[in-house]
């Protein structure tokens, strides 16, 4: 494959997924605060486990301690940064609870794109070295995606985003798998170092995002127990996607 192909193969992959997520958050329609906090919750498990199970443990693999700590405070920044230059004030469309919701989902935006841009550099190497192994990983990568689509979906639906948008988001989530699938075809091997410095920054950022924004607010809308059965439906069905990559 050349250049513009590897681009529209990572795109494709990296997009499919997320937006497959945002399709199935669409459906939610005018949902109670017991069930957006259950979907919250879900969000949330599942984020910590891609954490816990997938992005730390290949981090340190590859890159080791320091490379690691360096990605997580430049994780933390990046969403910082982010924070502070998207105008989420000056947005009159979502004001009060409505704009929680929306600056929520456009940091988780922003933490898994973080994540994808690595997801797209193993896409492009492995294929350069297997063209079998690079569609598996392929496929992997979209099925992967389908669940963090939902947690981008899930708080802008609540925002009262309209659908046409929300897709449009969840599929710009594939923007850095393609760029990462382009280097990784460019460069054969990128340095391991480059890896796992991107994947701690993207564990990091998520990190941020699920115990400052989704839990927090999922204990606000419902006090019940049933959010912490979904908090570890969706953590078992992330651990389930880490270890079957």
């Amino acid at each position: 494959m050349n250049i513009l192909n590897f681009f529209m193969t990572g795109f494709i992959i990296g997009g499919i997924g997320t937006c497959l997520g945002g399709l199935l958050s669409i459906f939610i329609r005018n949902p109670s605060d017991k069930v957006v906090s259950c979907l919250l919750s879900f969000s949330a498990g599942i984020m910590l486990s891609i954490i816990s199970f997938d992005l730390l443990p290949k981090s340190y693999e590859v890159s080791g301690f320091f490379i690691v700590t360096l990605g997580l405070c430049s994780g933390l920044l990046i969403v910082f940064f982010a924070e502070e230059i998207i105008p989420f004030k000056k947005i009159n469309k979502y004001a009060g609870r409505k704009q929680d919701f929306f600056k929520m989902g456009i940091i988780i935006m922003v933490s898994l794109s973080l994540h994808n841009f690595p997801e797209g550099v193993a896409l492009g190497s492995s294929y350069v070295y297997s063209r079998s192994i690079g569609i598996k990983m392929g496929v992997l990568i979209a099925a992967h995606n389908i669940p963090e689509g939902m947690t981008i979906g899930v708080p802008l639906i609540m925002a009262g985003v309209s659908p046409l948008y929300i897709l449009l988001l969840t599929l710009l989530t594939g923007l850095p798998t393609a760029f990462g699938a382009v280097l990784g075809e460019v460069l054969g091997h990128i340095s391991e170092y480059f890896i796992g410095f991107c994947l701690s920054a993207a564990a990091s950022s998520m990190l941020y995002v699920t115990v400052s924004k989704l839990i927090p607010e999922a204990d606000i809308l419902h006090k019940g127990r049933i959010k912490s059965v979904f908090l570890l439906i969706g953590f078992i069905c992330g651990c389930y996607l880490s270890f079957a990559s």
